[in-house]
């Protein structure tokens, strides 16, 4: 036999080796154990957490590869895998929880005590457990869209804990694709919307997704047009997909007599919020905040999308080569186009 034929597969991956560097390195190609999935990258988004990470104002163990917004086809199970079979096409959550704390016990395994993170996306191939693997559904479900199955459960479950009612006023601060998910799921509630930023293009996208009032902040005092908008009632609910404490009052400040207002973007560095107790204890406010997402969220997200109830394809503004990652961080970290994916395997695979 020769020596080739005894060499271990290998595959292409990118390490953030410090804040601001990645490095493409050559490792052997992971196989599965028994219960788990070896899946082919297809593509991958990047996320506002590992922008974070990359700017250095996140600390995690490096080097490490980053990337978990992703989508590929299985090339292999492990021995006791059985409703998985190499060639489906899928989408992959790639934070394992424990399933055995309190939190994963009772409904919340978004705060599981004891996650652990296998490398992430951000390579040719990865292996994660069955349960972490979502089929595709729908032949028509682009790898593209289903690479969005976290971030858009994670907005799921943050649209759950307002629990909008049909007819209701929800104010989205923010109109990137976070905020802009944020805007479709509570339509899908029967909401009302008011979607507001900085930058003109991301509210013409929002109108168009269906946005019923866009407002500029910078040209227009928000709790005005929020007033105007509600014919002075003010939200029912809010959410602040910006990272910044100062819109989280100002948010507040919009709500109806209980209303109930969800801090979804962490703010870092973290900046205490300087707000009016007698704000929320007066119009009997409801402050609450949402992280990560459970199983149940990350179904119901990948539903969404293959029913197209929330369209995410038309976020896209720019698909980078994997290669190119240092790039398309800075974009993300300047807030240049709306959501930066990286191709990996692409739809070849």
């Amino acid at each position: 036999m020769s020596e080739s034929t005894l060499r271990t597969p290998s595959m292409q991956s990118m390490w953030l080796v410090e804040p601001g560097r990645f490095e493409r390195r050559e490792i052997p190609r992971p196989a599965p154990g028994p219960d788990e999935v070896l899946i082919q990258i297809a593509f991958v988004g990047i996320c506002p957490w590992d922008a974070r990470v990359y700017a250095g104002k996140k600390s995690v163990p490096l080097p490490r590869v980053m990337g978990h917004e992703a989508a590929g086809r299985i090339v292999e199970v492990g021995s006791d895998v059985r409703h998985l079979k190499p060639g489906q096409r899928v989408a992959a959550d790639f934070i394992v929880k424990c399933g055995a704390c309190d939190p994963c016990r009772t409904g919340r395994a978004n705060r599981c005590q004891h996650p652990r993170f296998p490398n992430g996306a951000y390579e040719e191939f990865a292996v994660l457990p069955q349960r972490n693997i979502m089929p595709l559904v729908a032949e028509s479900t682009s790898y593209r869209a289903a690479a969005f199955m976290e971030p858009l459960a994670c907005v799921v479950r943050g649209q759950k804990m307002l629990r909008l009612a049909p007819g209701e006023w929800e104010l989205v601060v923010g109109a990137g694709p976070i905020g802009i998910m944020h805007m479709q799921v509570a339509r899908r509630y029967g909401a009302r919307v008011i979607v507001a930023d900085l930058i003109d293009e991301r509210l013409e996208l929002a109108r168009s997704l269906g946005a019923d009032v866009v407002v500029n902040s910078g040209q227009a005092k928000l709790k005005d047009a929020v007033l105007a908008a509600t014919g002075g009632a003010g939200v029912d609910a809010a959410v602040v997909a910006v990272g910044a404490s100062p819109l989280v009052v100002e948010a507040a400040d919009c709500l109806a007599a209980g209303g109930r207002l969800n801090i979804f973007a962490g703010i870092y560095p973290v900046d205490p919020l300087n707000i009016d107790p007698n704000l929320i204890h007066y119009k009997e406010l409801v402050l609450t905040g949402s992280a990560d997402s459970t199983p149940e969220d990350m179904r119901d997200a990948l539903r969404y999308i293959e029913s197209g109830e929330v369209l995410v394809e038309p976020l896209i503004s720019h698909v980078l080569p994997l290669d190119c990652l240092d790039d398309g961080f800075q974009l993300v970290l300047n807030r240049v186009g709306m959501k930066i994916m990286a191709e990996v395997g692409g739809d070849a695979v």
